[in-house]
């Protein structure tokens, strides 16, 4: 049953600020939710959203109010069980969603004794996973050393966030310094669909795939321009698909019309880790690639994908790097420390870290609580 619940808002400083196509970061706004059952097993998840709804339709401000008036309060009392949130997965909001559900599957772990990622997965994790590294719109004169530090440490796939501004010159510069590295892109959807032949210049760079490329208003938009140019399309890169897809159902409908040769698995974008299990083992059965996205979240939310980068089958390595890359502290023992480009995966029980909550507080603009009397 659970007892106590704790709803914190977080704000988390950044080492730099982050710029994508679409937006930048440079404080990292998150909320964390802390459950306690009446056993006094504690379980957390965070709630990925960003203050501005650049990325999704999801914000901060949207969320908190979703799970402070109608969520949270409805669990306070009753039993752990993670399937509750079943039913809220068609209100739209997947990572209000995937705070509650990861918090409730890491109690329900931690009364077992086992790993959530493992228990929710139903197989066992690798013992490490390489690191992969993301480099936001910086000026272009910092591009190579930037990629370079990451060489020097290990890393064997980079991925560049690019824009019609200067995306070409970008990848250009680091495929003549770096031959042989696994490199991928990611639009953030800022190129046009009369971009197209831009789009398809990125044939030359041999990369492992092209992320998010092309505006579009939904999918069945997005299908039906494809469609439309039949052979025209002829871009010979893996195209890969992240925030378009919202849903179990937003998969199927890109797998079927042939929108994606991969997919960026992203545990809150998905809805929790029961969708994101659903996500990997459809992209299994119908030969999809998936690998393992992140959202500069805090290692709350970062450690399970870590531990999904862990399964063993992903395409490429994911968008997961040390923890005091992005932030001076993180908030969970231990974060995230790769050696030689690679982290050892923790595969304790629940998050198979343990959260610092004097951090959390410290690091906390807001918080509500809610308790459930025994008597």
């Amino acid at each position: 049953m659970i007892t106590n619940i704790t709803l914190y808002h977080v704000q988390l400083p950044m080492k730099f600020t982050f710029k994508t196509a679409k937006g930048e970061v440079k404080v990292r706004d998150t909320i964390v939710i802390r459950l306690e059952d009446d056993k006094g097993h504690v379980g957390y998840g965070e709630c990925v959203a960003f203050v501005d709804p650049f990325y999704t339709a999801e914000t901060v401000g949207s969320c908190w109010r979703a799970l402070k008036e109608r969520y949270l309060p409805t669990l306070l009392g009753a039993q752990v069980d993670p399937n509750v949130v079943a039913s809220w997965a068609q209100d739209g909001c997947p990572m209000t969603v995937a705070a509650v559900e990861n918090a409730l599957f890491h109690v329900k772990c931690a009364s077992l004794g086992v790993n959530t990622v493992e228990y929710v997965m139903g197989q066992p994790l690798g013992t490490r996973i390489p690191m992969g590294v993301v480099i936001g719109d910086i000026p272009l004169d910092q591009v190579v050393p930037a990629v370079k530090a990451y060489v020097d440490l290990g890393c064997e796939r980079m991925k560049l966030k690019v824009s019609p501004k200067d995306g070409h010159e970008r990848v250009a510069l680091v495929r003549s310094a770096f031959p042989d590295l696994t490199l991928a892109v990611d639009g953030n959807q800022s190129y046009t669909y009369d971009d197209l032949e831009s789009v398809r210049a990125y044939d030359a760079f041999h990369l492992a795939c092209l992320e998010e490329p092309f505006q579009m208003v939904n999918l069945q938009e997005y299908s039906q321009w494809k469609q439309s140019l039949g052979t025209k399309w002829n871009i010979e890169t893996k195209i890969c698909l992240d925030e378009s897809v919202l849903s179990f159902e937003d998969l199927v409908y890109a797998h079927t019309h042939g929108l994606l040769d991969v997919l960026n698995v992203k545990v809150g974008r998905l809805g929790g880790l029961r969708m994101a299990k659903q996500a990997i083992e459809y992209c299994r059965t119908h030969g999809i690639g998936y690998w393992i996205g992140s959202m500069v979240e805090s290692s709350i939310s970062k450690l399970l994908h870590v531990q999904l980068a862990a399964l063993g089958d992903a395409y490429m390595a994911g968008d997961l790097s040390d923890s005091l890359r992005y932030f001076h502290q993180d908030l969970t023992d231990p974060g995230l420390t790769f050696t030689d480009g690679y982290m050892t995966v923790p595969n304790g029980i629940g998050l198979g870290a343990t959260v610092q909550e004097t951090l959390l507080e410290h690091y906390s603009i807001a918080k509500e609580t809610w308790t459930y009397s025994m008597r």
